[in-house]
Parts: structure tokens; C-alpha cells; sequence
């Protein structure tokens, strides 16, 4: 099934609450770093549209990276999860996640979906003029260490985050070259 960027807005507020509850229900990591911010009501969501829409015009503690983020969706218009491309890396970006976050919602996971919006994400680099990508998952996140592979990924090395005792992957993707199948 095909997949679309599309930026946040208020009419994704019912279908988030469903994704956003998905997600808790299963226990399963949360990501992007967005959709990690509580969100209960109608109000909070149109200040997390805001929060978006001013994270990705800079205008972001100086601590952080000016950040695009997306929704994505099916052709049939059903959010099926999230990315995130950090526009520049801060030292902590660096050391830690890189550019690119992406999350699948727990039911629409294994089925190709994460690397369509991993790709699709690239593109998105490519057009910011964002060639060199650092991307990072956690070392027993196989399924996402091998989409990172499968699009170009190269293991630089794992690392360790402060209060974490599983290391995390580091991989540099070329973004003027293609994604491939591996």
C-alpha cells in the first residue's frame, strides 16, 4: 500500500488519540520524539500542532534542532505512524539520534511500512539540501537496524546514552544516493 507525508494538522486529532492509545496499549517504544509528548484533549493537540509547526521554523529551545515533522498515512487516509528530520544536529543529536526518527503504530507494523517512510523521509533530506543522514536504533531493535540497512545504512559504531544500559546502533546514510534493497 502506497504512503503519504502529510503535516500535522487538527483534522488528525480523532485518529491520533486511536494511534496514541494503540501505542500505550501494546507497551512498544514510542517514536518519533514527538509523538512522546502527552496529548489528552483537543486544546493540547492544537498547542502540539503549534509546538510542530514552530519546531520546524526554528523557533525551539537552543538546546534543540529546527525539525520537520510528518504524519503519515495510507491512501485510504488512515494515520499508520510518524516521522521526524532534524534539520541540523546538535551535539547530543550527534552523539545519539541523528536526523531521522520514525515509528510504526503497533498494528500496521511488519509490512513494509517503516521502510516506505524511511525512504520518503530521505527524499525529504535530499530536498533540504540534507545529504549526509545519521541515523541510530536501539540494539535490539533488529527490525529497524535492518530497515536502516536495507536504505543505505552504515554501521559507525554503538554507543551508550547516559541511564540506558542497552547501547544504541549509529549508521550514516549517503542521501544523494538511492535507497536499495540489500
Amino acid at each position: 500500500m502506497k504512503l503519504y507525508l502529510a503535516k500535522p494538522d487538527i483534522t488528525f486529532f480523532e485518529q491520533y488519540k486511536d494511534m496514541m492509545k494503540e501505542w500505550h496499549s501494546s507497551g512498544s517504544h514510542i517514536a518519533p520524539w514527538f509523538l512522546s509528548k502527552s496529548v489528552t484533549s483537543f486544546d493540547e493537540f492544537c498547542k502540539f500542532i503549534r509546538m510542530l509547526d514552530d519546531c520546524e521554523h526554528g523557533i525551539v529551545d537552543k538546546r534543540f534542532s529546527s525539525t520537520t515533522s510528518y504524519f503519515v498515512v495510507n491512501n485510504y487516509g488512515k494515520l499508520i505512524g510518524a516521522t521526524s528530520l532534524r534539520h541540523y544536529l546538535t551535539l547530543e543529536g550527534f552523539q545519539t539520534w541523528g536526523h531521522i526518527g520514525y515509528g510504526v503504530r503497533p498494528s500496521e507494523r511488519s509490512k513494509g511500512y517503516a521502510t516506505q517512510m524511511l525512504k520518503m523521509t530521505i527524499d525529504q533530506a535530499r530536498e533540504k539540501k540534507i545529504y549526509k543522514l545519521l541515523l541510530s536504533a536501539y540494539e535490539q531493535n533488529i527490525a529497524s537496524c535492518k530497515i536502516i540497512e536495507k536504505c543505505g545504512g552504515i554501521l559507525e559504531n554503538k554507543v551508550y546514552i547516559k541511564n540506558k544500559n542497552e547501547p544504541i546502533c549509529r549508521y550514516w546514510i549517503n542521501a544523494l544516493e538511492n535507497c536499495f534493497e540489500k
